[in-house]
Parts: C-alpha cells; sequence; structure tokens
C-alpha cells in the first residue's frame, strides 16, 4: 500500500559555505530518506548569531508545523555551550543554545526547550556539532523522536535584537542583516516620517522599491515586517557602507505629514 502521510520537512541555515551543508544533508538522509531538505541560507556573516537569529525568524513562520529548523552559527562549537531542542507553534528547531533558536520559536509560539545530552553523542568531532550532533537530532524528530526524549528540559538563552528608538529628531535602530541585493535591514518595525536623512541622504518613504526614482535611496517596511533602507536598482550597503550591528541614526527630514 502506497504510503500517503506526508513527507517530514527539514530546513537547515547555517554560515557554513558550500561544503559543510552537504555533510549535514549527508547525516540526514543516511538516517531518514524521504526528508525534504530545505536550505534558508548558508552564506550568513561568519558567527554573526544576530543576523542568523533574524533569517530563521524570517523564514521559519512561512513552513507548515511539523517542520523540524536545523540552525548552526556556532562560535561556542567544542565548548560547555548546550545544544538544545526547542518547540513553538508546532515546530521543532534544533542547535546551539546561543540565542539563534529562540527568536524564531517565540514569533510562532510559546517556546519550551530541552537539553540535547552530550553522552547521547559520544565520539562527536567537537568542531563540527552541526553535523555529528544537530543533524542527527534533527533527522529523529523529522522521524517522530519526541524533543524531550534527548534529555531535561531547560531554560533556553534569548536573544533580544531590540528595537529602534524614536525621538522627536530621528530614530536610532540597528542593522540586523543585509540581504544579497544590498539592502539594509534594521530592527526599526516602522516609519514614523515620510522623509529621513541618512548621512545627508534623505530617503523617501516607499510602499515598494520601484516608487523611488532610479538609483535613489529609500526606506520601506519590508516583507519580514522591519525597516529596511534600499536603493531602486542600486545597493543600499554600498552607498553607506553598512554591515550587521552597525548602529544608525536615521534624522528626521524636513518635511510634514
Amino acid at each position: 500500500m502506497k504510503n500517503s502521510s506526508p513527507r517530514p520537512i527539514i530546513t537547515l541555515l547555517s554560515d557554513f559555505g558550500s561544503l559543510y551543508p552537504s555533510q549535514m544533508k549527508g547525516a540526514i538522509l543516511s538516517r531518514t530518506r524521504d526528508a525534504v531538505l530545505v536550505d534558508i541560507a548558508h552564506d550568513l556573516p561568519p558567527q554573526d548569531v544576530r543576523a542568523g537569529a533574524f533569517v530563521l525568524m524570517a523564514a521559519a513562520r512561512h513552513f507548515p508545523a511539523g517542520t523540524v529548523h536545523l540552525a548552526v552559527v556556532d562560535p561556542g562549537v567544542g565548548t560547555d555551550r548546550l545544544g538544545i531542542v526547542v518547540e513553538g507553534g508546532g515546530h521543532l528547531f534544533v542547535g546551539p543554545d546561543n540565542g539563534l533558536l529562540i527568536p524564531a520559536a517565540k514569533s510562532i509560539g510559546e517556546p519550551a526547550a530541552w537539553m540535547i545530552a552530550g553522552s547521547l553523542f559520544e565520539g562527536a568531532a567537537p568542531t563540527f556539532a552541526g553535523r555529528d550532533v544537530f543533524a542527527p537530532v534533527a533527522a529523529a524528530l523529522a522521524s517522530g523522536r519526541e524533543p524531550g526524549s534527548f534529555g531535561p528540559r531547560v531554560a533556553a538563552t534569548d536573544l533580544d535584537i531590540g528595537s529602534a528608538e524614536i525621538s522627536g529628531e530621528g530614530m536610532v535602530a540597528e542593522v540586523l542583516y543585509v540581504d544579497g541585493f544590498g539592502n539594509v535591514i534594521t530592527n526599526a518595525t516602522e516609519i514614523p516620517w515620510k522623509g529621513l536623512i541618512l548621512d545627508g541622504r534623505r530617503l523617501s518613504r516607499a510602499r515598494t522599491y520601484a516608487e523611488a526614482e532610479p538609483d535613489e535611496p529609500l526606506i520601506t517596511i519590508g516583507s519580514h515586517g522591519f525597516a529596511e533602507i534600499a536603493v531602486n536598482g542600486g545597493s543600499a550597503k554600498d552607498l553607506f557602507g553598512l554591515d550587521p550591528g552597525d548602529r544608525i541614526l536615521l534624522e528626521r527630514g524636513n518635511c510634514s505629514e
């Protein structure tokens, strides 16, 4: 009889580049060959946990309940930092306990976390928990294993991406992520005025990129729900020289609502 049950979905996110994700996929498929593997991103800024948390949060909500999200941005690999499984809103997240997973889980539901006991994976390479610990756990979860079976309940490390500070003079925000188009995504969730000024350049508040003139900088609320600085047909990263973690002052422009 043909099995009509849906195939399990496992997403993968890392700062590993092109080589190492294939080894995680091999470890998963060696244990559950029918899994659907979906790459979220592997080109994150190296060791940038905050950028990874944002990207995971932006992507995870678009997958169906029951999805297992394997995420590894792990500057503390090989140390005594915990590996964890987190459940939130019917999704499962696997990775290091460094704040990477919780923002995404919280954006979907109320998170609960369990430790991955190290004794279950003796002989794992100390520098590649993604392949030798987290991938096998993700495969087991996709096959129906309960998250609490790997270890005791723990209070997971959270990561606060913060929020923009708004005053009468303008808005101070932090760059969370720069996408492949050079769009600079901030931790602001609103654009209080029609015009803002960044480094002496006016940013028009726009609904979409094409509302600006070619090569004109703009600010818009992106599909992820955060304010992003963009250039129509160009790169805001190149124009303003911004990177994740930078704090920026967006001055209020001289225009009325």
